[in-house]
């Protein structure tokens, strides 16, 4: 199980932000993934309000397949949560794999296409993305040996400000991808 702490923000100067991120971070790699969502039938992960407190996904890398499902830990009335367990396994075959979902029933709730860059910035990962019709974010997670979960989130918010995002605990987006394409999708 990892523990995730990080902090979601839109953003409309992407190449301004990359910039940024270059001077403190380093390009681990750029990569497109495709992120499949799947409710079991038993259970509407993405029906729960004000968000999902679990995900079941299965992420297609270039390199890899992998099927993971998450859930929030202390969920709280507003929608924040301190943290996510996340569990993952790689899949070696993904249309087998896809077939046995369908076999128990689940189906796929959403898609969200993604071109991702990965940055290395110490204790930090940093994550810039162009969302196919959603747009561009930025997400920090933090990485290293925190004491805790405040320590952590208080570390993403530095390097946020440190790279001029202010307020972001304001302009923070609590919600998921799968979640944000969704709500766009059903307007």
């Amino acid at each position: 199980m990892n523990i995730e702490v990080e902090i979601k923000i839109a953003i409309d100067n992407f190449e301004e932000i990359r910039e940024k991120v270059s001077t403190i971070g380093k390009l681990i790699k750029s990569i497109h993934q495709i992120d499949d969502y799947y409710n079991p039938s038993h259970k509407d992960f993405l029906g729960k309000k004000p968000q999902p407190t679990e995900w079941l996904r299965l992420r297609t890398n270039p390199d890899k397949v992998i099927f993971e499902y998450d859930k929030a830990v202390n969920m709280q009335a507003d929608g924040n949560y301190e943290y996510a367990e996340e569990y993952e396994t790689a899949i070696s075959n993904k249309e087998e794999f896809i077939k046995i979902l369908e076999f128990l029933d689940f189906k796929k709730a959403v898609t969200v296409d993604k071109q991702r860059e990965y940055w290395d910035c110490g204790d930090l990962e940093i994550a810039l993305d162009r969302i196919n019709n959603l747009g561009d974010f930025i997400e920090v997670e933090a990485k290293g040996n925190f004491d805790n979960i405040e320590e952590a989130r208080k570390a993403c918010l530095s390097f946020l400000n440190n790279i001029g995002i202010k307020n972001a605990e304001r302009i923070e987006i609590k919600k998921g991808y799968p979640v944000m394409l969704l709500e766009k999708n059903s307007k």
